[in-house]
């Protein structure tokens, strides 16, 4: 694995903690629609880690 592709996975990591606690919030707020997209975000993300480590 390239050191870019570490790096990218480390800003990909950072991501998704910060979107843990967006979704929190949104399920704590009962806020549907900020759920739902914070989780297709988190999903997005997953994908390209997935892509990037193989």
């Amino acid at each position: 694995m390239k050191k870019e592709d570490i790096a990218f996975l480390e800003q990909m990591i950072k991501s998704l903690e910060d979107a843990e606690v967006k979704l929190e919030e949104a399920n704590k707020n009962k806020d549907h629609e900020k759920f739902r997209k914070t989780k297709k975000f988190m999903m997005d993300i997953q994908k390209q880690m997935d892509s990037t480590i193989q």
